[in-house]
């Protein structure tokens, strides 16, 4: 996340504005309430009740539902083994799905509770509809840093208080995905910026065994490649040390080396990665160094800055050549951020000149905090909708963070200082935050596969700053609070 100032010339912001004049919007959001008329031939199977067996033809279905009940109580709807859990409302009826549920002995069991003592829910609509194959539902986390937190004392426990290994904890909840962030040379004390990072941590030896804990847990794997020593963002990009005196030629071959060396370790541990994202939010380009305010271009010639796309394009070939000769079963992504000023017409420049370069790539990453671009989740759902609908790929929130409490644990100011368009800054607040961002998605996110939460097991641990001799300014959008204890809001992820 660190530092969301992202930038690209004007010039472009004129020429995407013209880019999406007229285009006609792909999808349209479904309202709390209504469902889909059913397609020609499609089998849907009215349910009466939430519990007990229901007789059904085997195959593949979208439990599809419409409750409401005691205000913010959370109902939790199993179908099978699958669930999901819904933010519930006195007055709003609420659609909800689980989805992909697979029947084998032409019975499926159907069960619903609400968590909260007391709370009780009512049930308008329920149908089971057939889909032809399961999709994708990704609820995964950034555990790049863990390392550095576990080094320092840094403990984990779930709800109850009972300590455990945080991947384990993380799966056993319901979280399915680790991302894991690489950097080429972090810590090396002889060259800056790799100075200000940490020794040992997000290096090729520390990713690799951070990959064996997440297989071990059960989860998948994102692999992000920073090609950088140190922090990559819209405006900066630093080059890895060894590549900055690189010709343009010569860092072409650095990003499809690199990358195919990287990939082919961790294919020979077993830990080969199911998403690999080229580069972490690239709107600006890769391999440019820093954008000093006033600058327009880097000072340095040989780079993937984003005043000439066919070349950023053609050195993010490299990694996507490399990617599918080593894991050709990994989706590719192109990760980009979101703010106030960097957005859908952002996206639409940035897109359609690697679609103009026949760039190689499967999903769309976006980075998601209400703090940053003061959206909605409801209007990032349609942003999301309408690129998978503009260039028929799918999407895939990349860092989503919600803050938990006002301040970090000494009292500060976090890096999330709020979380506009959103009031509260409470535990029960990021619970509901993401309680909604699952609801949306299911209901309304044709092509988003799900998302990625943000750093949330990076707790305030002494000596755990974004840099070294920085503090931790991520403490309070953590999943787990100050003292490492999960928060209510792996009741979301849990359950859904």
């Amino acid at each position: 996340m660190k530092n969301k100032f992202c930038l690209f010339p004007v010039k472009r912001r004129i020429a995407l504005l013209l880019l999406v004049v007229g285009v006609l919007l792909g999808c349209s959001a479904r309202h709390l309430g209504e469902m889909d008329t059913p397609q020609p031939q499609q089998q849907v199977v009215e349910v009466q009740t939430l519990s007990g067996n229901v007789n059904v033809e085997n195959g593949i279905y979208d439990l599809e539902f419409y409750v409401r009940g005691t205000d913010d109580a959370v109902l939790v709807v199993s179908a099978g083994e699958l669930t999901s859990a819904v933010s519930l409302s006195e007055t709003l009826w609420k659609h909800a799905f689980v989805r992909g549920v697979e029947v084998t002995g032409g019975t499926l069991s159907l069960d619903a509770k609400v968590i909260e003592s007391g709370a009780k829910y009512e049930l308008k609509a329920a149908y089971l509809k057939a889909v032809y194959e399961k999709r994708p539902f990704i609820k995964g986390g950034d555990f790049s840093m863990i390392t550095q937190v576990e080094n320092n004392g840094g403990a984990y426990s779930d709800m109850s208080g009972n300590a455990g290994d945080p991947f384990m904890l993380s799966a056993q909840n319901g979280m399915n995905l680790a991302r894991l962030r690489l950097y080429n040379d972090p810590g090396n004390a002889d060259y800056y910026p790799s100075n200000q990072m940490y020794k040992g941590v997000q290096d090729e030896a520390n990713i690799l065994a951070l990959a064996k804990r997440a297989k071990e847990a059960g989860m998948e794997i994102e692999l992000t490649f920073h090609y950088s020593d140190y922090w990559t963002n819209g405006a900066e990009q630093y080059k890895p040390h060894e590549w900055k005196n690189y010709t343009n030629e010569q860092l072409h071959e650095a990003m499809y080396s690199y990358t195919k060396s990287f990939l082919e370790k961790m294919v020979a541990q077993g830990t080969a990665p199911q998403y690999v994202s080229l580069g972490n939010e690239i709107q600006s380009g890769i391999l440019f160094d820093r954008i000093e305010d006033g600058e327009s271009a880097p000072r340095d010639s040989a780079s993937g800055y984003c005043d000439d796309m066919n070349n950023l394009a053609a050195l993010l070939a490299q990694g996507s050549k490399a990617v599918r000769e080593v894991c050709p079963e990994a989706k590719i992504i192109l990760h980009l951020t979101t703010s106030e000023s960097i957005d859908e017409g952002t996206y639409k420049w940035f897109l359609s000149a690697m679609r103009n370069n026949n760039l190689d790539y499967d999903v769309i990453g976006a980075s998601y905090y209400p703090f940053y671009g003061n959206r909605t989740i409801e209007e990032m759902i349609t942003f999301a909708n309408n690129l998978t609908a503009f260039y028929d790929k799918d999407f895939i929130f990349m860092e989503v963070g919600f803050a938990w409490a006002e301040t970090l644990a000494d009292g500060s100011l976090g890096q999330i200082a709020d979380n506009k368009p959103y009031e509260n800054m409470t535990e029960e607040a990021q619970r509901e935050f993401m309680l909604s961002l699952s609801e949306q998605i299911k209901v309304n996110g044709d092509r988003i596969i799900g998302y990625i939460y943000w750093d949330p097991v990076y707790i305030a641990a002494p000596n755990c700053g974004w840099k070294q001799d920085e503090k931790n300014v991520t403490g309070n959008s953590t999943l787990f609070d100050f003292s490492g204890k999960m928060l209510p809001a792996w009741e979301a992820i849990k359950y859904n």
